[in-house]
Parts: structure tokens; C-alpha cells; sequence
């Protein structure tokens, strides 16, 4: 089990929900997905992007990226 939170707001949030919820099933992992409804920047976390993604330690993604990138970064984390 893949525990990550997802810190952001707007439409970017649900994509890549979306999306990490897919890689998650794509490579038979389980997911635990966490949501702070608070833009990056405002927590002070070095973020480009209005979306970023972390599993308690450091950033995992930074911005949206394609289903079968986010399954690579799965891979690792597993």
C-alpha cells in the first residue's frame, strides 16, 4: 500500500487523481490517496506547479505527468 497526498487546488487535483488512482490499478498496486485543499506555495513546499504530490518526506510529483510516468514513480515507491 502506496500512502501519497495531494496538495493542491482546481481542476488539476482531479486529474491527476484520475490519474494516479489508474497507474495504481495498472501495476496491481493499492493507493491511499490523501487530499490538503491548500495551493503548495502557501504551506512553503518548493512547488512549480499549483498541484503537487508527496508521500511524507518529499515530493513525488511536481504538476501534472502521464499515467504511465506516475506508474514508474509508483513502481519506485513500492
Amino acid at each position: 500500500m502506496i500512502e501519497l497526498t495531494i496538495i493542491g487546488k482546481g481542476p488539476d487535483v482531479e486529474k491527476i487523481q484520475k490519474r494516479l488512482n489508474c497507474a495504481a490499478r495498472a501495476i496491481n498496486v493499492g493507493l491511499c490517496l490523501h487530499w490538503k485543499h491548500e495551493y503548495p506555495q502557501l504551506l512553503n513546499i518548493p512547488a512549480i506547479h499549483s498541484v503537487v504530490v508527496t508521500n511524507g518526506k518529499e515530493i513525488v510529483l511536481d504538476g501534472i505527468k502521464s499515467t504511465e510516468d506516475i506508474e514508474s514513480i509508483l513502481i519506485d515507491l513500492n
